[in-house]
């Protein structure tokens, strides 16, 4: 089903030949059980029972770069009984038509980045792993590992993916264990593949992954989409380890067809939950210090610490608003806090921090009580 936008256009056509989906760019897709040209009902939608389930499939990025943006994704639309502002009842995690429903983020990506994402209804920001981009989530691989040329999966080729759904016993209930994505490619150097597991996704003081077990156990819409924009600093953007995949997003270089899926298939999972192939952290600086010394102008408490950025020390101040700058157009370094948490700043933007805890996998936007 070809959906419209919210504005009430119709979004760009997804051609659909012998299994293979190709969107052009501004397109996005439903799965459906039967369609009848502009007419949208949440009965028609395909839904697809996820819980103990592996969706497979393989993709080519077909030169989407820098501000492109490639998903295939999962909402729960089928239940969503708001025809909202695209007129055809879909939901996700981020309101895009004006209304909220469970999400499941297999990919988002382009030739130079890949992420995925378990998303309450509520919760945009969502718990997520992969390469690239700001925000609370954990850099599973590289650029040496996924990129153009690089040794496990090189993007400028096909390469497979697999999102797994495991489930294990809490209180005697089945529920879901996380999200585990597995890539790989024929001919690939690396012979395991990369790996991505959400093992940890809090929201609202919930395990948010238990909280997905009866969506995913009912099932949910599958869909693609292609498009493109200038701030897709959240995917593309500096990543924990300081790498930047695109210095700038040049949205107008999308090719407006390129990006196909095909060989799609849902089948039992039959493996087990593993650690992602790297679980890398913001790296602090040691002798950077949040500290509450004084008082400014508008009652918050500020300190003056000494970070590093290329071996040279500069100022850094820290607010107890958990914000920080640091002088010259210089990278903004994590700050330890107490309890092992570190401030982690997005994209070099000291109006946004978020905080991780490399001890326990943790993430969060809210300064935890501890990291005093």
């Amino acid at each position: 089903v070809n959906p419209q936008t919210d504005t009430g256009a119709s979004c760009s056509p997804v051609q659909v030949t012998e299994g293979v989906i190709a969107p052009d760019l501004g397109g996005r897709a439903y799965f459906s059980k039967w369609c009848t040209a502009g007419v949208f009902d949440a009965d028609m939608y395909l839904v697809v029972p996820l819980l103990g389930k592996t969706v497979q499939f393989t993709v080519d990025l077909g030169g989407a770069g820098c501000g492109c943006n490639v998903a295939f994704y999962f909402t729960a639309m089928q239940k969503n009984p708001i025809a909202g502002a695209c007129a055809d009842h879909y939901c996700d995690a981020n309101n895009v038509c004006g209304a909220r429903c469970d999400e499941v983020d297999v990919m988002e990506a382009n030739s130079k980045v890949f992420r995925s994402t378990l998303h309450r209804s509520q919760d945009n920001v969502g718990g997520s792993v992969g390469y690239g981009g700001t925000g609370p989530h954990t850099q599973t691989w590289t650029r040496n590992e996924y990129g153009p040329g690089s040794s496990c999966i090189d993007t400028n080729k096909p390469f497979e993916v697999k999102a797994h759904f495991p489930t294990h016993e809490v209180n005697k209930k089945t529920v879901l264990q996380g999200m585990m994505i597995d890539l790989s490619q024929d001919g690939a150097s690396c012979e395991d593949g990369l790996t991505g597991t959400v093992g940890w996704y809090k929201f609202g003081g919930d395990d948010a992954i238990v909280a997905l077990t009866q969506a995913l156990r009912k099932g949910m819409v599958p869909m693609v989409s292609y498009w493109n924009s200038r701030d897709m600093g959240w995917l593309d953007g500096r990543d924990i380890n300081g790498e930047l995949p695109c210095a700038a997003d040049t949205p107008d270089s999308c090719p407006l067809r390129g990006p196909k899926f095909s060989n799609l298939s849902v089948q039992n999972f039959t493996g087990w939950l593993h650690a992602s192939t790297m679980n890398l952290s913001p790296k602090p600086n040691k002798t950077a210090k949040a500290v509450d010394d004084d008082v400014d102008a508008d009652g918050g408490s500020t300190a003056t610490a000494v970070g590093r950025s290329g071996g040279e020390a500069v100022p850094v101040l820290v607010q107890s608003s958990g914000v920080a700058t640091m002088a010259g157009d210089r990278l903004l370094e994590p700050v330890q806090l107490a309890g092992g948490w570190l401030q982690v700043y997005q994209n070099d933007d000291p109006s946004k921090a978020y905080y991780f805890n490399p001890g326990t996998g943790q993430t969060t936007w809210d300064r935890p009580a501890e990291a005093t």
